[in-house]
């Protein structure tokens, strides 16, 4: 009896923090509103309770943390720690999306420094995940750091395909807008136009890939 109402405490607690997700998505949705809406300081005072209370429910968690933002990546968190032989778990995406939000209210609020460890931190949680991947890069354009931005966008481009089925092309154009701009400014006009077009093979009415596309054309014709 006493093994068997331990086992039924342990389960109480797996699924409750598995029912977070649903707790929070309400709070989560507002603060996403508010950071789309022009509002970054009423998104991250609203934001700022989801994600301590996560850290609360999984403060006590021993195995490496994932958030399954994808079947495919959460499949792909578990063949990595079985291949690994080490224990992992990965829980649904409330708490990246939190994360996320936190960091997008920063970058609009220009606390560069403090949305770039955000996205660091929500990275680590969810590596295989492309978009936070892409949204990392981003953080060192205002710092002219080429190399790194086009990096981390090349790791998300090579991921995209592991992103929700209808966010995958979505997912790939963020990526390669996201290097054709380190390599543009790194004077590698060839390499950023072929970026470019494919942004277009997937979405032909990419306004910000045909908007660099000219930028390029005009740098040509500067140097005619």
């Amino acid at each position: 009896m006493d093994g068997t109402g331990a086992a039924d405490r342990r389960a109480d607690r797996w699924w409750g923090r598995f029912d977070i997700d649903a707790v929070q998505k309400e709070a989560i949705d507002t603060a996403s509103r508010a950071v789309l809406d022009g509002h970054p300081e009423a998104a991250l005072a609203r934001i700022e309770p989801v994600i301590a209370a996560y850290q609360s429910a999984y403060s006590g968690e021993t195995r490496t943390v994932y958030c399954g933002m994808s079947t495919a990546q959460t499949l792909a968190y578990m063949a990595l720690a079985a291949s690994e032989k080490h224990d992992a778990v990965a829980f649904g995406p409330g708490y990246c999306t939190a994360l996320y939000v936190k960091g997008f209210a920063l970058v609009d609020l220009k606390r560069l420094p403090e949305a770039r460890a955000v996205y660091e931190r929500v990275v680590a949680l969810a590596p295989m995940h492309a978009h936070f991947l892409t949204e990392l890069g981003q953080t060192y354009r205002p710092d002219r750091n080429w190399p790194k931005m086009l990096d981390l966008c090349t790791r998300a481009a090579g991921l995209a395909d592991l992103a929700p089925p209808d966010a995958v092309a979505s997912e790939h154009g963020f990526a390669w807008r996201c290097m054709g701009y380190a390599l543009t400014e790194q004077g590698k006009l060839d390499e950023s136009e072929a970026l470019y077009r494919k942004c277009l093979e997937v979405d032909p009415n990419d306004a910000k890939a045909k908007s660099e596309l000219s930028y390029i054309a005009d740098q040509r014709r500067k140097k005619t």
